[in-house]
């Protein structure tokens, strides 16, 4: 680059030099016929010839001297940026060890993985997205000068992201060339694949984005998306050798105004990933005339310098932005992930003390013990669900909090209060002890679900009630577990478990 610089700044000498002598000579001539006239009038046509060619000589002196100038670096990336990306990572990692499931630990570890990879041997994700038999496939197999993927003229040739690594001239690091499923397949799988190639776009240090045609919303709408989640992308017209030149210069002009202020113009060009073969008459020796048809060599000139020149320019911001971006969004599918699991793990907590509950309640002969049996229970849910959300809490803090629980239940919940001290009543009598004692316990049961649920909600939210404090947060869960619902659902439950038993107990006596 910098020989052939020189090379026209040489050129450029040679004719100012020439032009220059010529200038002279002329001016010379000039001069010596108007001053067999007039002496005033010959210098003042020399001096004006004389300024006119020191203007020239100044413009060419400029033109030489920003010729020769060297270029400028590229940019590097800010070193906040990368040292932001690293903080991010470690503190995806911590996340990523508390998460239980172990393949869903062992997937988000290899991305966390991938991430230092990235950052030492200076790998660039570029991301090919577009709609669905729009030539992405047919794309990558012509960068990559080899057949790598199934290019049949159906909507949803590929399945799921398809990786390949590739090399670009003056580009110092390596290329990852993703292929994504297409957009717009209209099925459920289709909108799977569509989810997953979104997913692999917000990862891209570089995307191209593929089009056979004017944009269409389908199309405009993600584009838009990852522009504003500043992707840097390449949007990339395929297909031309099907339209006139006309046409093809129409539609890349219209993509450029509908992508004014989302994609530069310079950033869409036009490439032809496999043309249709073209059709040659050949005459044998006998004379026949037979029409064969000869395969044209992709056309990616145009996208094969962008690429290029984005990467040496913006390539290790670019990199440096998305790795932060990955890793902040790796911790974030951990934390959910996570935050499934501790959810999970506190229904079945909260399922196991309404049953506890329901058991010392109906067990208790003595009705005004039923209260504290139910308060000691609930304090020690409190702390096993505490214990669920990763939250040390102190046994004070515990029962501070079980017993405004308690009292604010029997405010809120006045029916199945009444409903559990009336039953109580009943335990008196032989006769009314189990139709009393199961009233009761399914009420209690209930108080101690939607405490349940108020808590691991408490927990969650970083010992936060909200909006309302606890009140309403127990309102809440009242609105959001009905009470016919779940004496249904408890019911349900207690037939499973007495079945259960009497197939144990039928086993056991075989």
């Amino acid at each position: 680059m910098r020989t052939s610089r020189w090379i026209l700044a040489l050129l450029l000498t040679a004719l100012a030099l020439g032009a220059t002598a010529w200038l002279v000579a002329s001016v010379n001539e000039l001069h010596d016929r108007l001053a067999r006239h007039s002496g005033v009038l010959a210098v003042a046509v020399v001096g004006g010839a004389l300024l006119v060619a020191a203007i020239s000589a100044l413009a060419a002196a400029r033109v030489f001297w920003k010729l020769s100038r060297p270029e400028p670096p590229p940019a590097k990336a800010p070193e906040d940026v990368i040292q932001a990306a690293e903080i991010q990572t470690e503190r995806a990692q911590v996340v990523v060890d508390q998460v239980k499931d172990e393949a869903a630990r062992a997937r988000l570890t290899t991305e966390l993985a991938g991430i230092r990879g990235d950052r030492q041997e200076r790998r660039f994700h570029v991301v090919v997205f577009g709609t669905a038999s729009a030539g992405k496939t047919s794309l990558i197999n012509a960068l990559l000068g080899e057949h790598v993927g199934a290019t049949e003229a159906v909507m949803g040739t590929t399945k799921h992201g398809e990786v390949h690594t590739h090399e670009v001239r003056g580009v110092e690091g390596t290329l990852l060339l993703t292929d994504t499923p297409g957009l717009s397949e209209a099925s459920s799988a289709g909108a799977i694949r569509e989810f997953e190639a979104r997913d692999l776009a917000t990862r891209a240090d570089l995307l191209l984005f593929v089009v056979d045609h004017d944009l269409i919303r389908s199309e405009f709408d993600p584009m838009v998306a990852l522009a504003r989640q500043g992707k840097r992308s390449i949007v990339v017209l395929n297909k031309l050798d099907r339209f006139t030149d006309d046409d093809r210069a129409a539609i890349l002009q219209k993509l450029r105004e509908r992508l004014a202020g989302v994609v530069p113009s310079k950033d869409v060009v036009a490439v032809a990933a496999s043309p249709r073969p073209l059709p040659v008459r050949i005459t044998d020796r006998d004379g026949t005339v037979r029409t064969v048809y000869e395969t044209e060599p992709p056309d990616l000139s145009a996208l094969e310098g962008r690429i290029a020149s984005v990467l040496r320019k913006e390539g290790d911001s670019l990199r440096a932005g998305n790795l932060l971006l990955r890793a902040h969004l790796i911790g974030k599918r951990a934390q959910e992930q996570l935050g499934k699991e501790r959810d999970e793990r506190a229904q079945e907590t909260i399922d196991k003390f309404q049953w506890i509950t329901a058991g010392a309640v109906f067990a208790n002969p003595i009705p005004a013990l039923d209260l504290m049996a139910a308060s000691a229970v609930q304090f020690q849910m409190i702390s096993e669900l505490a214990a669920v959300y990763g939250v040390e809490i102190s046994t004070a803090h515990v029962k501070m909090i079980g017993q405004q629980t308690v009292q604010m239940l029997l405010k809120l919940g006045l029916v199945e209060a009444a409903t559990s001290l009336i039953a109580g009543l009943f335990k008196s009598s032989m006769l009314g002890y189990a139709a009393g004692g199961a009233a009761q316990a399914v009420s209690m049961a209930y108080l101690t679900h939607i405490s349940g649920h108020a808590f691991a909600e408490y927990f969650a939210h970083g010992q936060s009630w909200g909006d309302g404090g606890m009140q309403a947060a127990l309102v809440r869960q009242f609105d959001l577990n009905s009470r016919s619902e779940f004496l249904q659902e408890f019911a349900k439950q207690a037939l499973q478990k007495i079945a259960e038993k009497a197939v144990q107990r039928r086993v056991g006596g075989h």
